[in-house]
């Protein structure tokens, strides 16, 4: 028994040392361990907490024991709510592990800590909630710089990628097989035309250029390498990549310069042809003063009874050549853009039904000709007689190219061009155009030749075609704002497109043209001023055949030296010897037309004056005439418009009609 006594008190012995020691090696983890170690009583008070606590949170554990977790301050606002519910889960038996609260240290300090929950238990009954919270601030802190930095690198590869996107070139990256590994937009639509690849596809070649060609410098230093493909041409330059001792990669920019060398070209021919127009326009001002004298010459040889028969024919075979040689130099001054234009709210339609039936009077019975139009207004401002110029000039093209007929359709179309809106050619500006499309479907026109067929006396049809058809179009149409364009394909026919500035919609008036006749004057008295003196003897004796009393001067000095001389005593007694109208020319040397009307209207302002020209004025002469201008005549006139716009302007005509 006592052997048993004393055993029994030496396992209870080595049993509480054993305890001691298991409670000093807890209580020697429980003060020095790094994480803070804490205990929650069913109150959420408080019961115990390791002392790395004041190392993490500032508070010494005396200070915080027995009191309510949720009243320490401990946790930021926006997490006490998850930590007090995930304390009653503890107690109501479950585990938590690593819920991440954000802590307030006693300075006011923000940390993270890393916290582990579990239920102490006694007889089945959860009587504490038992946690591990580790600090984990400098890690949460990497986390969020490296999730900073990576939100930086993808919002500035996005800014990349819309960059490249962006970039109205095409780019794109080669691999070292030549794969094509990366591509923007631009540089995807080029490879569908130049390869028919795409991304992830081996290139050989771009259009008509081998790769390996592409991938070396040009030629010369500075330029890129050109590349067509289906009447489309591209420059393309390649830039290796610099890998270090890998092989070498390669980024390849593409550019589709179709439509810039085509803008260049057109503007070189504007150019040429503009050079070539001011000199055509300089002979045919002068040509005009040798045909308005031999036509008025012709007309009034003509009218004289004494003048026989075979005179008379061969006057009327000078007069007729006479109005041939006029327009050609109508031509010559559309061409130029010389003419001088009587623009008018014109509707296109009820002109080209017109101009059709007179087609359809004159070209070959072979030819079908057909008119598609729609239900919009095609009003612009234009000169009828210069629009329907044009079209007859481009059907009888269509004719030509037609020898064994065939169909001459024209189209009438009303369009409207958005800003930023791709136009119908570079050249023109958003807005609403009238469009006027004749097409045949002729032989077409060779390539050589396309690039010439608006210069003037270029001709395939030499010696019959003078050169002059489609260049008096283009000129007309350029002095009307408008812009014309050529599609061709040989044996399958050509359309010409007119492009002009369309007008709100407008009825004009439809207005009967009178025949001219021969009306008389009545002896007034009549200044002409010529610097050519042919031109102003022919003028001079036209005017007396018509019963006027004619004075003469060679430029603007002279005839206001003679309108002075007007102002005499001699002068003033005598109804007959007043000068009615003066009749000018308007390019003179010292002083021109317009300059001697705005001295006479200083001088006088009841003073008639027509003026005469070969030149353009439009807006000047609109101006003149709102200053007070009786009327205007075109070199080379007939003698019936001579007689008819000065009758108007002496107020003749209604005296008798």
């Amino acid at each position: 028994l006592l052997g048993n006594l004393m055993l029994g008190r030496l396992a209870r012995k080595q049993a509480e040392e054993a305890l001691r020691e298991s409670e000093e090696r807890y209580r020697l983890h429980f003060e020095n361990v790094s994480d803070v170690i804490y205990s929650i009583g069913p109150d959420l008070k408080l019961l115990s907490v390791s002392p790395s606590v004041e190392r993490l949170l500032g508070h010494k554990p005396e200070e915080m024991i027995g009191k309510a977790f949720q009243d320490l301050n401990l946790f930021a606002a926006e997490y006490l709510e998850t930590a007090f519910s995930d304390a009653m889960r503890v107690l109501a038996g479950e585990r938590v592990a690593s819920a991440v609260y954000e802590f307030l240290t006693k300075d006011g300090t923000r940390k993270f800590g890393e916290v582990s929950g579990a239920p102490l238990i006694r007889d089945d009954e959860v009587v504490a909630v038992v946690s591990v919270a580790r600090d984990i601030t400098e890690r949460v802190r990497a986390e969020e710089e490296r999730e900073l930095l990576l939100a930086q690198i993808r919002a500035q590869a996005k800014q990349i990628q819309q960059t490249i996107d962006t970039v109205p070139e095409g780019v794109l990256l080669l691999d070292t097989a030549q794969r094509v590994m990366l591509a923007n937009p631009v540089a995807e639509g080029d490879l569908a035309v130049l390869a028919g690849a795409r991304v992830g596809d081996i290139l050989t070649r771009l259009g008509d250029r081998p790769l390996a060609e592409l991938l070396t410098s040009p030629p010369t230093k500075g330029l890129w390498h050109e590349v067509k493909t289906d009447g489309r041409t591209f420059e393309v330059i390649a830039r290796p990549m610099d890998n270090g001792p890998e092989p070498e990669n390669w980024v390849l920019v593409i550019n589709d310069v179709t439509q810039e060398r085509e803008t260049r070209q057109r503007i070189q021919q504007q150019e040429r042809l503009v050079a070539v127009g001011q000199l055509a326009a300089g002979i045919a001002h002068d040509f005009n003063n040798i045909m308005a004298t031999i036509v008025l010459y012709a007309q009034m040889t003509m009218r004289e009874r004494e003048v026989s028969t075979r005179v008379r024919e061969r006057m009327e075979t000078i007069n007729q050549q006479a109005r041939h040689a006029t327009r050609l130099t109508q031509q010559i001054l559309d061409f130029s853009r010389r003419a001088v234009l009587e623009r008018q709210p014109l509707n296109l339609l009820p002109l080209l039904k017109e101009q059709i039936k007179l087609l359809q009077r004159t070209l070959p019975e072979n030819i079908e000709i057909s008119l598609d139009y729609g239900p919009d207004e095609y009003t612009v401002n234009a000169d009828p007689t210069r629009v329907q110029q044009a079209i007859t000039n481009l059907s009888v093209n269509a004719r030509d190219a037609m020898p064994e007929g065939g169909e001459l359709r024209i189209g009438l179309e009303r369009i409207q061009i958005e800003e930023r809106q791709a136009a119908p050619l570079p050249e023109m500006e958003a807005g609403e155009w009238v469009q006027v499309r004749i097409s045949d479907t002729g032989t077409g026109i060779p390539p050589d030749a396309l690039p010439h067929i608006f210069e003037p006396f270029f001709t395939t049809r030499a010696p019959l075609g003078s050169g002059l058809g489609l260049a008096q179009v283009h000129g007309i149409v350029a002095q009307h704002k408008g812009y014309i364009d050529v599609e061709t394909q040989l044996g399958q026919g050509t359309a010409f497109t007119i492009y002009l500035p369309a007008l709100p919609a407008y009825q004009p008036e439809v207005s009967t043209q009178k025949t001219m006749h021969l009306i008389q004057g009545e002896g007034q008295t009549i200044l002409v001023v010529e610097d050519n003196a042919a031109m102003r003897k022919a003028l001079v004796e036209s005017l007396e055949l018509l019963n006027y009393q004619v004075l003469e001067a060679a430029n603007g000095r002279e005839a206001l030296t003679i309108m002075e001389r007007q102002t005499a005593e001699d002068f003033r007694s005598l109804e007959e010897g007043k000068i009615a109208l003066v009749l000018s020319d308007v390019v003179m040397p010292g002083m021109g037309g317009q300059a001697l009307f705005q001295a006479l209207r200083q001088w006088d302002p009841t003073v008639k004056v027509v003026l005469l020209t070969g030149h353009p004025l439009e807006k000047e002469l609109e101006n003149l005439q709102a200053q007070g201008l009786s009327g205007w005549l075109l070199k080379p006139p007939m003698l019936e418009q001579l007689a008819q716009v000065v009758a108007r302007a002496l107020n003749l005509c209604s005296l008798q009609n």
